[in-house]
């Protein structure tokens, strides 16, 4: 890859991708296409696929596209996340290898493909070892079997494609809707409304689960990286190497918003998997200078580009 090569983002409007096409044009690329459903190009209908690679023959793409949800929509639409997030890899990648075989893939999965028992921190070799968590049991198959395409495709056709697995995500740009936020965001727009109104703040479970935060910025990074650097069809974690109880989480933010009001726990809601901190060994040796921002600091930032608030 060069910074005149033609890069492009499947995803590019959503917190990921945004990201990666922001972090492409400051490291100096200048052809970078975002095709969208904006823009009338969807994912699911593989002859709209189909048509751009036969058109643009991109020499990388990003597959960073998908139906993602925290727990709620995850557990209440567990087919339509099975059904779209596998039709959407194996649209692209059967049309790379019919239409742009030379086209370099990059493909994000998840760390929930992991099964829900593990050593901690979560090592690349967990994949397909266990059961999963049921919560996301239709998302967590639907990127393992992206997974599995990518080094099928690889073996069978030559697709240089590559599989990264991102822990959860916040930052700029995410979705901020309480019915259909990840942890992270729902966290900080629970807080944000507490200052604006007086909204009651409620988390669900008992706190107690830890997991990892990783700023979308820094993720960005590591996956530019690997395009350019990594042709191997072993999976890579990208995480944090630290992880935060949940309450830990809601400590540093109240200590961000300098919030001093009650927090309350509903018991009643599921906790989800209690650990899952990727092991990110395998990162490092590919990327020696990787080095993610603390929760505090990616925090903060959010609330100044999202939310216009300096803290």
């Amino acid at each position: 890859m060069n910074k005149q090569s033609k890069m492009a983002v499947f995803g590019g409007t959503g917190m990921l991708g945004g990201a990666i096409t922001r972090r492409l044009s400051s490291n100096g690329y200048t052809n970078v296409l975002t095709p969208s459903r904006k823009n009338g190009f969807d994912l699911l209908k593989k002859a709209d696929v189909d048509n751009f690679f036969r058109t643009e023959k991109p020499d990388g793409v990003f597959m960073v596209a998908g139906l993602v949800g925290g727990i709620l929509a995850n557990n209440t639409r567990q087919a339509d996340f099975l059904y779209q997030n596998a039709m959407m890899i194996l649209n692209v990648i059967e049309s790379l290898a019919k239409n742009s075989p030379q086209t370099k893939l990059l493909y994000t999965g998840s760390t929930c493909i992991y099964p829900r028992e593990n050593p901690q921190p979560i090592n690349e070799s967990r994949f397909m070892t266990g059961p999963l968590e049921e919560t996301n049991k239709g998302y967590a198959v639907a990127k393992g079997m992206g997974i599995i395409a990518c080094q099928l495709y690889r073996q069978q056709y030559g697709i240089n494609a590559i599989a990264a697995m991102p822990t959860n995500l916040y930052g700029p740009n995410d979705n901020y809707d309480l019915n259909n936020s990840h942890f992270i965001a729902a966290l900080v727009q629970k807080f944000v409304n507490a200052q604006r109104d007086g909204s009651e703040l409620v988390f669900w479970g008992s706190g107690k689960p830890r997991r990892e935060a990783l700023y979308v910025d820094d993720c960005a990074d590591a996956c530019i990286f690997l395009m350019e650097n990594y042709s191997s069809p072993e999976i890579v974690n990208i995480g944090t190497g630290f992880d935060h109880s949940i309450r830990e989480y809601i400590d540093i933010a109240k200590k961000v918003f300098e919030y001093s009001g009650e927090i309350k726990w509903d018991t009643s809601k599921p906790d989800g998997m209690y650990e899952k901190r990727t092991d990110i060994t395998y990162l490092k040796s590919i990327m020696p200078q990787y080095d993610p921002r603390p929760f505090e600091d990616g925090l903060r930032e959010v609330l100044k580009v999202d939310f216009g608030v300096e803290v």
